[in-house]
């Protein structure tokens, strides 16, 4: 089974599955023909940890990832990316645009990098990339000699935010922000960078269709933590912790369903190997989520955890969240 890796930046829950009006039919189809998680969470809510987290199936101070990869931060073991981990079973794998679990990509270990050079911004590469990710499956349906692992990764929704056309007067700003003109006019180029970034969902799950490789592809769209307003992205409340996740896969028993139990990013590599049915390595620290999507359980663990270590500056801090209650402790004396 092929895997489709889609991740964005810095969306937290703000699309339309989860009942924002934020402009993302693309994605509100696929949460349709998917499952939409409403309990799924990051182990960090800082871009590399988090990234690092999902892809080694690790927290990210065990993974080594305790800051930004464009600031020096590295794996431990970049063979416990999961990329590696897939190219022992014959995966070819390629990434498109984003990763940020490492100071050079080149360093990971992908088969093949197809990120497109282009002038322009944030939306002319986002766009440049989803074509290039959109011409690989259309190639790869007509050849399909071995099964891929496609990261593709979006720099949207992450600041600084495209110019908006969306009227800022009828926007309401992310709670707890106050609604002032200023904050209504930030969220609706928030909305303009999310239309981006769904545009270019719709133009890769178009072209999965039309290769007739839907069928044999296992679908996860995720971003890396909450959006970059104010007590969101980099703090341990929810809104900075909670994250959008949509799984879609053939034979899926929780097609068209939302699911409420805790889920982590951790829990997706450990999830992929039991749908491959490839042995676990030894370091994963996650629970498979196949059980819930298989009806056989309505809940995989009792917590999640999440940390902060190194963003901006040097800022400890880790939580705990069950179902009803969240402990966030801050070990230095400038973190509040």
């Amino acid at each position: 089974m092929n895997i489709l890796y889609i991740h964005t930046h810095d969306t937290g829950r703000y699309i339309k599955p989860y009942g924002h009006n934020i402009p993302t039919p693309n994605l509100m189809e696929l949460a349709k023909e998917g499952t939409l998680f409403r309990n799924a969470y990051c182990a960090g809510p800082t871009c590399s940890p988090s990234r690092a987290a999902l892809v080694t199936g690790m927290v990210p101070h065990s993974a080594g990832m305790i800051g930004l990869a464009h600031r020096g931060f590295e794996l431990n073991d970049y063979d416990k990316h999961l990329v590696n981990y897939l190219k022992k079973y014959n995966y070819q794998t390629v990434l498109c645009g984003m990763q940020h679990v490492a100071p050079d990509e080149k360093m990971i270990g992908y088969d093949q990098i197809i990120t497109q050079d282009v002038e322009g911004g944030q939306v002319e590469k986002d766009l440049a990339n989803a074509e290039k990710v959109a011409q690989y499956i259309k190639d790869a349906g007509k050849k399909q000699d071995k099964n891929f692992f496609l990261s593709f990764g979006m720099f949207n929704t992450h600041r600084e935010f495209p110019e908006s056309d969306i009227d800022p007067a009828y926007v309401i700003p992310p709670h707890p922000l106050a609604d002032t003109k200023e904050n209504r006019k930030d969220m609706a180029a928030f909305m303009a960078s999310a239309r981006v970034m769904d545009d270019c969902v719709g133009k890769v799950i178009k072209a999965l269709k039309e290769s007739e490789l839907e069928d044999e592809t296992f679908v996860i769209f995720t971003t890396d933590h909450g959006i970059a307003f104010p007590k969101m992205k980099c703090n341990l409340y929810d809104t900075g912790i909670g994250i959008s996740l949509i799984i879609k896969y053939p034979g899926n028993k929780k097609t068209g369903e939302a699911v409420d139990a805790l889920v982590s990013h951790i829990d997706l590599y450990p999830t992929i190997c039991d749908l491959l049915k490839l042995e676990k390595p030894d370091w994963l620290q996650g629970n498979t989520i196949l059980p819930l999507l298989e009806g056989k359980t309505d809940k995989i663990r009792e917590e999640i955890f999440s940390e902060v270590t190194y963003h901006a500056a040097y800022e400890p801090m880790r939580c705990i969240r069950t179902e009803r209650y969240k402990l966030i402790r801050f070990f230095d004396y400038h973190s509040k």
